[in-house]
């Protein structure tokens, strides 16, 4: 009899155990797909979006209280896309301070302003229904409040009323001192303002500057509970606003990989860091979600000379977290590991030689729909990519079908003293194209630590929709101790349970 598989949908990936432990509805590889509604389909894909004129590099979505933009930048060059593609610009600058420059952004004051940074230069701010700001990017008021004094930032956040500064480098003279563990906070600042006051004792306000007892430079920090968590390389404090400022530790394990590695979901952080890739909710306790099943393969993968490419995004409509980073030797994101917070599950895209993405509405009839947030993608060229219900990827120069594949590398099917033949298998696709073909090939093998190669003539085409007798099952009839086997498509499937006819090898 058959043995079936269940529950597909709750196993994901797992890369780092031994593939003979991992469990039967769990995958050694996989690549472009969703374990969705406890079955593994194709990961949806791309399509192109605005052609934007200064190849943008960044990008974000600005909901100011009329109307809209995308924000796309490429160091000095900023410019404003609306609903319609109509196109402004935001800031023209080739002043050196934004050369090679890797931004990131913070919205204020309920999205009244963006506040968008490099660790470079003065952050800059656009403020709706402000005469100058209004249109176009300036310098923070008073950031630089003593004379000769240049003060810079890594990472510029908000928190209630103030905005948050940390990691800085002041220059007097020609003279440059690091200060990576300082946090500077201003004064608060009135709806449909920004602050204007960053200097401590000018005011009785929130304005404050002081150093963190922490080891490690500050590279980025977040809200939670009405609390900022601050994340340096290999600790995290609590910063709290109020009558007076408190700051706390609150570990002194854990930290973060880099700025934008960093996201909220469900009263919870989701962080990288260089060790590990983990979860807490403020309340001291830390959960790794990676360890022993996908750590390895991250940090292996990972190319260490581009860690500051490593990007952390939300997919709210599919509970998913995205770790968007540059695999192998690529300088740009070219693969995202992602996590589903609904069913606890690890998969991976490819994605397109991203260099930022960033959530938004979707554009439908040239008009934002802010009930539908999709994710937007920059490429370091003119063209914009934005995440759609399509099945199609862009390859660089257009859209393209792409492969979705599920592998299980030795299965171990119950008996490891002699071998098993795998004479049927039972897919069952309950969602497909009615011209569907997908590929199943099935290995045997006898030595455990042998890895072998699926090969075209491994495959056998599966018809789904074919209502001859044969057309629910595949007939590998191989035999080892242990077996191996790929399904992959490059058009649409669902898999919702499949069976496997294993029995023992007659022996003599």
């Amino acid at each position: 009899m058959a043995e079936q598989i269940k529950d597909l949908g709750a196993g994901g990936l797992n890369t780092d155990l031994p593939p003979m432990i991992v469990p039967m509805n769990t995958f050694t590889d996989v690549l472009n797909v969703r374990f969705n509604n406890n079955s593994i389909e194709t990961i949806t894909g791309e399509t192109t979006s605005r052609v934007v004129t200064n190849t943008p590099e960044f990008g974000v979505h600005w909901r100011r209280p009329d109307q809209g933009y995308n924000i796309f930048g490429n160091d000095g060059n900023f410019v404003r896309v609306d609903s319609a593609g109509n196109e402004s610009s935001m800031l023209n600058s080739v002043d050196a301070k934004y050369t090679n420059s890797d931004w990131h952004s913070t919205y204020f004051n309920g999205g009244y302003a963006i506040i968008i940074n490099n660790g470079k230069s003065t952050p800059l701010y656009c403020l709706y229904g402000d005469v100058t700001a209004g249109n176009s990017f300036q310098e923070l008021p008073n950031w630089n409040y003593v004379s000769g004094l240049t003060v810079t930032a890594k990472v510029v956040r908000s928190l209630n009323y103030s905005l948050v500064a940390a990691n800085l480098t002041l220059e007097q003279d020609s003279v440059i001192t690091n200060a990576p563990g300082t946090i500077r906070i201003s004064a608060q600042a009135p709806t449909g303002s920004v602050p204007n006051v960053w200097q401590p004792g000018t005011t009785t306000d929130t304005a404050d500057e002081f150093e963190l007892s922490s080891t490690s430079p500050i590279l980025d920090m977040l809200e939670l509970r009405g609390n900022l968590f601050v994340y340096s390389s290999d600790s995290i404090s609590i910063v709290s606003l109020g009558n007076v400022t408190k700051v706390s530790k609150y570990s002194n394990s854990y930290g973060i990989l880099n700025t934008d590695c960093v996201v909220e979901f469900d009263g919870k952080h989701f962080v990288v860091d260089r060790n590990d890739i983990y979860v807490h909710n403020g309340s001291g306790e830390m959960q790794s979600i990676s360890e022993y099943r996908i750590k390895n393969y991250f940090f292996n993968n990972l190319n260490n000379s581009a860690i500051d490419k490593v990007k952390v995004i939300k997919n709210p409509f599919n509970k998913e977290i995205w770790i968007n980073y540059p695999k192998g030797s690529s300088l740009v994101c070219n693969e995202s590991l992602i996590f589903n917070y609904k069913n606890n599950t690890w998969t991976k895209r490819t994605l397109p030689n991203i260099t930022y993405s960033f959530n938004g509405p979707s554009n439908i009839n040239n008009e934002f729909q802010y009930g539908s947030e999709v994710i937007y993608f920059t490429t370091g060229a003119n063209q914009t990519l934005v995440t759609d219900d399509n099945y199609l990827m862009w390859n660089g120069s257009s859209l393209v079908s792409f492969d979705s594949y599920i592998e299980k590398r030795k299965l171990n099917t119950g008996d490891l003293t002699g071998s098993t033949i795998i004479s049927s298998i039972y897919p069952v696709f309950d969602n497909v194209p009615v011209d569907s073909n997908i590929n199943i090939s099935v290995i045997s093998q006898n030595n455990y630590t042998d890895n072998p190669t699926f090969t075209s003539s491994d495959v056998f085409v599966f018809e789904p929709n074919n209502t001859r007798s044969q057309g629910y099952k595949v007939d590998p009839r191989t035999s080892g101790r242990v077996i191996n086997y790929k399904i992959n498509s490059e058009g649409y499937w669902r898999l919702c349970t499949f069976s496997l006819d294993a029995k023992p090898l007659d022996r003599r």
